[in-house]
């Protein structure tokens, strides 16, 4: 049977390899860099905003087209699976390396200097005309320079450290992009913005995750609930067909079921 979308038969089948002695066998792996230097010049369905519609799947085709063909096809899938392990591999890396240098400047910013410098009293002042005045005076205008200095980076440090937090929840928990997730994590912030991002999804997980449960559970009475009613029309000798008729796959299928229930 022609298929109507594509003009393709669906038992059409690619010939076998060439044997043409002018194909020169070459064991060099294509990679996703060389299917994408391709471009419209070299098949005109290599389009920069190709998005064709209507073919048969590639697994039917895979079915048909010459084993050297599933091979490189197979090299591009590995060499994917490859890269995307890197770049995986690279961004736990890069988050490790941001880590360790937030933790360095928490270090200076929140360390031994910084607690120092709070604990001196800025507020109040000195005679100047004494000599341990003097000094608690000098040691009162450095503390605030200090202080002045050190603020904006403790508040840069802090939504630094809350922004690398959210990152690395947000790549542990791929489902916060979800639209099961998000939008009632988004509508449950704007009730309650004393929560944090994080809370707001383990309260909505556990609420999908009870809701699931609850669906199950209905589900399951309700199965018992038509195997019980089943099994009482049964029990009465109704002449009813208890499954009814089955779907069939195709014609031949179904010429057989009703040659043999002729009364069904």
């Amino acid at each position: 049977m022609e298929n109507t979308e594509t003009g393709v038969n669906d038992n059409t089948s690619v010939a076998p390899e060439s044997s043409d002695a002018s194909v020169v066998a070459d064991d060099s792996n294509v990679t996703l860099e060389d299917l994408m230097n391709l471009s419209e010049e070299d098949y005109e369905e290599f389009k920069s905003d190709a998005n064709h519609k209507g073919m048969k799947p590639l697994n039917e085709w895979l079915k048909h087209v010459p084993a050297d063909v599933r091979k490189h096809v197979a090299n591009i899938r590995s060499d994917y699976t490859r890269k995307t392990t890197e770049l995986s591999q690279m961004k736990k890396d890069l988050e490790s390396q941001k880590t360790a240098m937030l933790a360095q400047q928490e270090n200076i910013y929140k360390g031994p200097l910084a607690k120092k410098v709070a604990e001196i009293d800025t507020e109040t002042e000195y005679d100047l005309f004494d000599p341990k005045g003097m000094k608690a005076e000098i040691q009162r205008q450095a503390a605030l320079m200090l202080k002045q200095m050190i603020e904006p980076a403790q508040q840069e440090l802090e939504l630094n450290q809350r922004k690398n937090e959210l990152d690395r929840f947000k790549m542990e928990n791929p489902e916060l992009t979800d639209p099961e997730y998000r939008t009632p994590i988004a509508e449950l912030l704007q009730t309650r913005p004393e929560l944090k991002l994080e809370d707001a999804f383990y309260i909505v997980k556990a609420k999908l995750g009870s809701q699931k449960v609850a669906q199950e559970k209905a589900k399951l009475e309700a199965d018992k609930a038509a195997r019980r009613t089943v099994a009482s029309k049964s029990s009465k000798g109704t002449s009813e067909a208890v499954m009814g008729t089955p779907k069939f796959k195709n014609a031949w299928d179904a010429y057989q079921w009703h040659r043999d229930n002729p009364k069904k």
